[in-house]
């Protein structure tokens, strides 16, 4: 028992040294592709769901951008939605950008994401087109740098990486906390190790011929990880698929505690469907818990401390060079010291994502089938 969780101890840390690795490399400073300021026409889309507490600041950072031309398409789904009277007073503060709010009503398939994308691509005017959550913010050089990734010649979809703006509850934290511990290392990780055939749903940027070509919009309108199958269907065409080292900020600052376990059991449910190995393998990463159950297997011996107290340098390390250094983030040490916590609530959510594939999104509930796919509960 000992030797086999010592030999998955061994196997994560080996993993946590690759993550390292790898966050240097993709995020190392490279001679840059020079940005331009006017370019191919891009439009952006919106989807929103409500007002927000940062909403003002995400929506306006669009609205900012020094590249032109570009149009962006607000897209909500009732008229006496509360973010609607913000976005009003933007068009008047802003009577130079291209902006238009755009009602779409249809409940067209059971990712309101994507019912949303399919009633705003018929009003788009550019060929270029940008896909951005509602929390989401960015600099004013965001369009052109996405413009500039298309200069290479057969890329399809570009994504960026993103960091977690300010937490004010103990979900936000852990959220924050996740992203730059496991999720963006897991990501760096991935470049290098294998082609990168999916992309990061919180912005992309894909031309109108790669979304035709991947069959478009329709056929996501079941998916979960709307993210994932746009990435593996362009891909799939042949077109490169690629992450920038451009970062973006995700602001869900008063997320609850419930509602990030429920988060993070539909994210590993939904992984688990997308790339069964793939999450599978995702096990090794679990450092801090197998070198707990090795503790008590070795009767609190003093070397089996030794390996704890490694396992957590180890961890403090990766998740400190990726919020502070690789993303430009700036989360509290309070937070950061929240890390063993969030570590053994991953290792209990990764097994209870093998438990069942009932996921909470909203206040609905589903089923996610074998390939990605939801059904209604």
């Amino acid at each position: 028992m000992i030797y086999v969780v010592s030999c998955l101890l061994a196997a994560a840390w080996c993993y946590q040294f690759l993550a390292l690795v790898s966050l240097w490399r993709f995020f190392r400073p490279l001679p840059p592709v020079p940005p331009v300021a006017t370019g191919p026409g891009i439009t952006v889309f919106k989807p929103l769901k409500g007002l927000e507490p940062l909403s003002r600041e995400c929506l306006e950072s669009f609205l900012t951008q020094v590249y032109h031309p570009y149009q962006v398409l607000f897209g909500v789904r009732e008229a006496d939605n509360p973010v609607v009277a913000l976005l009003e007073e933007l068009r008047q503060t802003y009577p130079g950008c291209d902006l238009e709010i755009v009602l779409c009503p249809e409940e067209l398939g059971l990712n309101p994401k994507i019912s949303t994308l399919r009633q705003l691509l018929p009003r788009a005017r550019y060929d270029l087109l940008v896909i951005a959550d509602g929390d989401v913010k960015v600099g004013p050089d965001y369009l052109a740098q996405m413009a500039a990734a298309f200069r290479t010649p057969g890329v399809g979809l570009v994504s960026c990486p993103y960091r977690a703006g300010r937490s004010r509850t103990l979900g936000a934290g852990l959220e924050a906390l996740t992203i730059a511990a496991d999720f963006i290392p897991s990501v760096a990780a991935a470049t290098t190790v294998e082609e990168i055939r999916f992309a990061l749903g919180a912005t992309m940027a894909l031309t109108r011929q790669a979304l035709y070509a991947s069959g478009g919009f329709a056929p996501l309108a079941d998916f979960l990880a709307d993210d994932y199958q746009l990435g593996f269907r362009v891909a799939a065409t042949g077109l490169q698929v690629k992450i920038l080292p451009y970062v973006v900020e995700t602001n869900n600052p008063e997320m609850s505690l419930y509602a990030y376990l429920a988060h993070q059991l539909r994210w590993a449910r939904t992984y688990r469907a997308c790339r069964p190995r793939g999450y599978l393998a995702y096990g090794i990463t679990h450092a801090l818990a197998y070198s707990l159950v090795i503790l008590p297997a070795s009767g609190l011996a003093a070397w089996a401390w030794g390996l704890v107290a490694a396992t957590l340098a180890i961890r403090g390390v990766v998740a400190v060079f990726s919020e502070r250094l690789c993303l430009q983030g700036s989360l509290s040490w309070r937070t950061l010291g929240l890390l063993p916590l969030k570590d053994l609530l991953a290792f209990g959510l990764w097994l209870a994502s093998f438990l069942g594939s009932r996921v909470a999104w909203g206040d609905r509930y589903f089923q996610v089938t074998p390939e990605g796919k939801l059904t209604p509960q």
